[in-house]
């Protein structure tokens, strides 16, 4: 399996020289680079999350220590750098190596050696399973959505709303678009204007689907028919006759 892998470093010559580590070493293949990181954010709402992340740490438009935050523990960070100071730091952020400029390609093979023993059988082409980002309404600002966390996602305007476990995120996107990021088996269309997470339902009636004693959300016609055929593939029926005295 190709572990899939993304650049973020200022220096272009730094990042030509990964590329060629990355090319010529086996399972390993390229999704990306870029030399801003808020432009790399903006790309990872729009395309498969990479496996792995060489993140250098001092940029100009945003430190590669703050990135490392906004990715979150799950993502799986080398980080590279000419300052060995940031060393302590970046291992505070679960990094798995931290690698000096200039690097050469044996300490690189020994930080790929590291992730693969660290991880073994965790590491997915497509680490958007997990989680994605959304630009916020605030300009430079993107939000992490963890999947699993999603309640449903509501359609207002040229807006959703995505209602979560304790927070709720707007984002200029359609319902079409957040769909195509969402898990088929446990995400549904409802409605013109919603989708569910099947993991909260609590009930589904005719026309609408209860998440709680507070919240129902109506079934649209268009969608009646595919949310129901879901629904029971996931239902036990019993195969008995029923018997009635």
């Amino acid at each position: 399996m190709s572990l899939s892998c993304y650049i973020i470093d200022d220096e272009p010559h730094s990042i030509e020289v990964l590329v060629k580590y990355v090319n010529q070493t086996p399972g390993l293949e390229l999704s990306g680079t870029a030399t801003n990181p808020l432009l790399a954010i903006e790309e990872f709402c729009n395309k498969p999350f990479p496996a792995l992340i060489f993140l250098d740490v001092d940029m100009p438009q945003l430190n590669g220590l703050d990135v490392a935050d906004l990715l979150g523990p799950e993502s799986r960070i080398i980080f590279i750098t000419s300052f060995r100071e940031y060393a302590p730091e970046a291992f505070e952020k679960n990094a798995v190596d931290y690698l000096l400029k200039p690097i050469n390609y044996l300490r690189f093979m020994k930080a790929v050696t590291k992730v693969r023993s660290n991880f073994p059988g965790q590491l997915p082409d497509n680490a958007a399973s997990a989680y994605f980002f959304v630009k916020s309404n605030i300009k430079g600002q993107f939000n992490r959505i963890t999947i699993s966390n999603i309640r449903y996602i509501e359609n207002i305007g040229n807006y959703i709303y995505i209602h979560t476990d304790k927070e709720k995120f707007a984002t200029y996107l359609t319902l079409s678009e957040i769909l195509s990021k969402l898990p088929e088996q446990n995400f549904s269309r409802i409605h013109q204007s919603f989708i569910i997470n099947h993991s909260v339902i609590r009930s589904v009636e005719y026309a609408q689907v209860r998440l709680s004693e507070q919240l129902n959300l109506p079934i649209g016609g268009t969608f009646r028919a595919a949310f129901r055929e879901k629904i029971q593939r996931n239902t036990i029926i019993s195969k008995r006759e029923r018997h009635i005295d």
